[in-house]
């Protein structure tokens, strides 16, 4: 279930216009958000109000980016079979990166900065080890 809804998008976050594609574009992003947080959201009524909205809104912003970049397929992968960058072992190739930096990981292409910004706040971006015990 997509952590936004039209009126959302339309009316708070006022996110460019994405016509029919919204309901596709908000599953993927809801998606999206929660490998980057590493499912730590299991419902999303039960956050503080804040962090509810900052969810919200680093959904838009996914939303946003999509439509920005052609979709979910235009920013998770290419279908037309081309690669800027390609590893094996120790071998590297890159094309049309020169002077550019090599990207940071993985997730670099596939998440909206804006998303990011409004997840750090969160501590839902957290990936260390928690500890509990008395």
């Amino acid at each position: 279930m997509a952590y936004i809804d039209a009126e959302y998008y339309n009316n708070i976050y006022k996110g460019l216009d994405v016509g029919e594609d919204f309901e596709r574009y908000a599953e993927r992003a809801s998606d999206l958000i929660d490998q980057v947080v590493g499912y730590k959201i299991a419902d999303l009524a039960v956050l503080h109000p804040r962090i509810q909205e900052l969810v919200k809104k680093a959904t838009a912003a996914q939303v946003e980016f999509y439509a920005l970049n052609g979709g979910p397929e235009g920013v998770d992968g290419s279908t037309d079979g081309s690669f800027s960058q390609v590893s094996i072992g120790a071998f590297q190739y890159q094309s049309g990166r020169i002077n550019q930096q090599i990207p940071a990981g993985k997730q670099e292409h596939r998440v909206a900065p804006a998303a990011l910004a409004y997840l750090e706040p969160t501590g839902l971006l957290y990936q260390g080890v928690r500890v509990y015990g008395g």
